[in-house]
């Protein structure tokens, strides 16, 4: 039997308390329009007006959800 480790990502929503898992983070920035979004695997998160750059939506993220990156055993 063959046992790999997969590096999820674990988000939480501090107001809610929803939790969201999946294996990619990523911060999509519209210089247009100045909004920033946040996905998970593809999924909308987050988005955020006022947004300039992705350090702004990174802060203005971790503000509202905590993320944690968790290793899972699969096998």
């Amino acid at each position: 039997m063959m046992i790999s480790a997969i590096d999820m990502i674990e988000v939480i929503n501090e107001q809610t308390g929803a939790i969201f898992q999946g294996e990619e983070l990523e911060y999509f920035i519209d210089d247009t329009n100045d909004i920033g979004e946040v996905y998970l695997d593809g999924t909308l998160l987050y988005q955020s007006t006022s947004v300039f750059n992705e350090n702004d939506i990174k802060i203005k993220f971790k503000e509202q959800f905590s993320v944690n990156n968790m290793e899972t055993n699969n096998g």
